[in-house]
């Protein structure tokens, strides 16, 4: 099978090298996936590039999330053959994959393969953060990076659920396409206006939480202005600046802080209940309203332009697609 991989920590662009391989053998507790599409994501560049909580083992197929067809289910009929279905794990760019059962996402026949391949790490993300928000009905939730995929999707369950959302971008270039997501205001990071917006809004109305991929000074200036008994939850680290505060900003506010990753949350969770939350985010999802952007497909010979282009991109996922 061709796959993607690399024998060594480095720049994408440098360690990444397309080959074939051996398809694996299938093991009792997996069912072997002909993948169609896995989209480009920040954690795959932290997997190949940097430190990530997944350790490689060289030589390393590299991707982690995906959507495909499963070719043999080891005789276990509650995972047809031939069904489509998404899941994150390791070794997704390739053209096979054997997934771990309890990482298989069954998914209807009608449902779109954009929108699969990027099912099973942002959507899940996105739900969970407003569930933790506590956000409820004409309630507002502030958004750092609000132009990114998982903010997107925050501002549309959150639009779903009758929840206002602030969205804090570093420019205008996207304030039109985040309005018409559901976003009810849109404002630039490092405007003056955002500690003066939150303060008077705060007066007014409740706004619930915080949910910040940045950190840095627009965290530290939104904590000292935000509604008192608000909660702050950090998930991303676009910033290499601290977070700064003073205990009276936490104290006399009652606001509660705390750090979000998804496998922890998850881990809080049923099994019961985590099916339910994957049968609603699905049903959400199948709206042809509800938008996942792609903004490229590339074949897996090609990754060296699909990375460049992942590099830069503004809006979107690219995909390698092997459909």
């Amino acid at each position: 099978m061709k796959v993607l991989f690399f024998e060594e920590k480095g720049d994408a662009l440098k360690v990444l090298k397309s080959g074939e391989q051996n398809i694996p053998e299938l093991h009792s507790n997996e069912v072997k996936v002909k993948v169609l599409a896995s989209p480009i994501n920040p954690a795959d560049f932290m997997f190949i590039e940097k430190q990530y909580r997944v350790k490689p083992e060289f030589p390393q197929i590299a991707g982690f999330e995906g959507t495909g067809i499963i070719v043999d289910n080891g005789g276990d009929e509650n995972f047809p053959s031939n069904a489509i279905v998404a899941f994150r794990h390791k070794n997704i760019w390739a053209e096979f994959a054997n997934i771990p059962k309890d990482k298989i996402i069954l998914l209807p026949k009608n449902f779109s393969i954009e929108k699969a391949a990027q099912l099973s790490l942002n959507p899940l993300t996105a739900w969970a953060l407003l569930e933790e928000s506590n956000a409820k009905e004409n309630e507002w939730v502030v958004l750092s990076a609000a132009s990114s995929a998982v903010s997107k999707l925050i501002i549309q369950f959150a639009k779903n659920k009758r929840v206002k959302t602030m969205a804090i971008v570093r420019d205008f270039e996207q304030k039109e396409a985040l309005l018409s997501l559901g976003a009810n205001m849109v404002l630039i990071s490092d405007d003056d206006i955002i500690e003066k917006q939150i303060r008077e809004l705060g007066k007014t109305e409740r706004i619930a939480s915080f949910l910040d991929a940045v950190g840095g000074d627009l965290a530290s200036t939104i904590i000292k202005t935000i509604s008192p008994n608000s909660k702050i939850i950090h998930y991303g680290l676009y910033s290499d600046q601290n977070v700064t505060y003073h205990n009276s900003d936490i104290i006399f506010k009652n606001l509660t802080i705390k750090g979000f990753g998804i496998d922890g949350w998850m881990n809080g969770k049923s099994k019961t209940e985590i099916k339910k939350i994957w049968n609603n985010i699905i049903q959400e999802l199948m709206n042809q309203d509800f938008k996942m952007e792609v903004s490229g497909t590339y074949p897996l010979e090609d990754f060296k332009q699909a990375i460049i282009e992942s590099r830069n991109i503004k809006s979107g996922k690219n995909l390698f697609w092997m459909n």
